[in-house]
């Protein structure tokens, strides 16, 4: 009877460690991004000499560059060329990346009619590949918005024709997207988890949380928004892949009795350091630190209207780049160049040093470790049952 007991034992201790060691067996790594370093982009608007980052100095920290070059211009795919001559050569030898950013001219009627066009879509891929083989650029950088929701599957199945394209040329694709929302053509129209299958990176455009055309007054991007869109994203984006966008301006908002409501103008950085100047003698100029949304609310009145802004500064988007190290983001990408103040750029440049590797996820290691230990003590077990066998 004692060895038909220690017979079942040596049978059930030797099932457990195979389990055991079948489900310890190292995991296959996690999908690593293309780049091996945070991605710390910026947008550059226009090729005006003031803003072309191909001939200005090398911005501290800037390791992709993404010129605003096309736009899809017509429902048959014709693509409006806005690229510089030289200009990749030039960034290359900065040390940049260049990704060219595409985009659909926020029409969505002409969208529509392109994405059910299979030979206007070829032909928007044919004139990128050209563009490619002309220029040399590293990567391509989708901003197609303002899209009917119906077309939502329509999209996803043109970024997955471009996908098989840029792969054949062994170039990077990223594809910006707004924050997951309400609005049928401005969010609810990616299908994100889809589009991030076919993506090397996404832009989470976690800014405008009140646009300008907004009746009411609001932050460009408070941090409590900021990381409630970055939890959303994650939940259909893996982390190694999400790039967050954050904004180096903000909006100037007055409010008109008449119509009752506000109106806003977008300003720049050092725009916004220069009305404080010119505002600093009113008694009516306030400031508020405000706790959740991490930012210096502004206030004053000029000729009893009242303006007020959200400002963003140096302190403000300190807060909102540290969401890169806390989601193990991919990096964070910034719209756009000119906008900013120089401080802003070494201060990316330690947010992202200070990051953890983008293709890293948080708890891992303490599996890893559980596993580890049930498989040494099965192993003590099965040796002692052994012995006394």
């Amino acid at each position: 009877m004692k060895n038909i007991k220690k017979f079942f034992l040596y049978m059930i201790c030797s099932a457990l460690l195979l389990a055991c060691t079948a489900c310890s067996s190292e995991q296959p790594p996690a999908p690593k991004p293309p780049l091996p370093y945070k991605i710390n982009l910026v947008w550059q608007h226009d090729n005006k000499p003031e803003t072309d980052l191909s001939t200005l100095d090398k911005v501290p920290g800037v390791n992709v560059v993404s010129p605003c070059w096309y736009v899809i211009e017509n429902e048959y795919g014709k693509l409006q060329d806005k690229s510089v001559d030289g200009y990749v050569e030039r960034a290359h030898a900065k040390g940049y990346q260049v990704w060219p950013l595409i985009t659909n001219g926020f029409k969505p009627d002409r969208t529509k009619k392109l994405l059910d066009d299979e030979n206007a879509k070829k032909f928007v891929i044919s004139q990128l590949r050209q563009q490619f083989q002309k220029h040399g650029f590293d990567g391509i950088n989708l901003d197609f918005e303002n899209i009917y929701q119906a077309d939502r599957d329509r999209i996803t199945e043109f970024v997955k024709q471009i996908r098989t394209a840029t792969r054949q040329d062994g170039l990077i694709l990223s594809m910006d997207v707004t924050v997951p929302g309400g609005s049928p053509n401005w969010s609810l129209c990616f299908d994100r988890k889809a589009l991030a299958e076919h993506l090397d990176y996404m832009m989470l455009m976690a800014y405008d949380q009140y646009s300008g055309g907004s009746p009411t007054a609001g932050p460009t991007a408070g941090y409590d928004w900021v990381e409630k869109g970055v939890k959303r994203t994650l939940e259909e984006v893996p982390a190694h892949k999400l790039v967050l966008g954050i904004p180096l301006y903000m909006r100037l908002w007055r409010y008109d009795n008449y119509t009752r409501r506000f109106y806003a103008k977008t300003l720049s950085m050092p725009a916004a350091e220069k009305l404080l100047e010119e505002k600093s003698g009113n008694e009516t100029l306030r400031f508020r630190w405000l706790e959740n949304e991490r930012i210096t609310y502004v206030s004053f009145m000029e000729n009893e209207v009242p303006y007020s802004f959200w400002h963003e500064n140096k302190s403000s988007l300190l807060h909102k780049a540290g969401l890169v190290k806390t989601y193990s983001l991919a990096g964070v990408a910034s719209w756009r160049y000119g906008f900013e103040k120089p401080e802003i750029w070494p201060m990316l440049e330690e947010k992202l040093k200070d990051g953890a590797p983008a293709e890293e996820s948080k708890g891992v290691p303490a599996k890893a470790e559980a596993k580890k230990d049930i498989h040494t003590l099965l192993t003590s077990l099965f040796s002692l049952l052994l012995k006394n066998v």
